[in-house]
């Protein structure tokens, strides 16, 4: 006998996809209740005894405030030059020395010229020394002379800023 195959009789009815939907919802939101639940009681257990002596902290530690003596500091931080009075009228500076800053020593010249133009850009005195050491030429490149410290620590910091390492060193006028 032939058969339609085109024409697919349904064995199920309308209302009963009504009804499954419904109790699959009705199913989804007791789980979810049942979950919600089981989360409750979970973070409401309560705690256990072992843990319930850990000591906590009582207060906050206090953060003691700097005490800021500005008005004492700077009065005492004066340095006096130390001078030495001749004629009555001249007066000569003791100071016998002077700082200057090696920043580099090289073997060719003109790494120490290169060097050298950087550093006058830089707004520093710069000079190049030319040594002989065990028979080889070495171009010294150094900064200054440098009359105080002051000077000295500003020059220091300028060259720390290029990420240019120094050498000080203390030399006789």
């Amino acid at each position: 006998m032939s058969q339609d195959f085109a024409k697919r009789h349904s064995t199920s009815n309308q209302p009963d996809r009504q009804i499954s939907r419904f109790t699959l919802f009705v199913t989804g939101f007791i789980a979810g209740m049942f979950v919600s639940f089981l989360i409750y009681l979970w973070q409401t257990v309560p705690p256990d005894p072992a843990t319930a002596e850990i000591p906590k902290p009582s207060e906050k530690p206090k953060v003691e405030e700097m005490s800021w003596d500005f008005y004492e500091i700077f009065p005492k931080s004066e340095v006096p030059i130390i001078e030495e009075y001749v004629d009555d009228v001249k007066v000569q500076n003791v100071q016998d020395h002077a700082y200057i800053l090696q920043t580099g020593s090289f073997q060719n010249a003109a790494d120490a010229d290169q060097l050298r133009a950087e550093l006058l850009l830089m707004g520093l005195t710069v000079f190049v020394r030319k040594i002989d050491v065990d028979g080889n030429d070495w171009y010294r490149v150094i900064v200054g002379p440098l009359e105080n410290d002051l000077a000295l620590n500003r020059a220091q910091d300028t060259l720390a800023q290029a990420q240019i390492e120094s050498l000080p060193l203390r030399v006789r006028r």
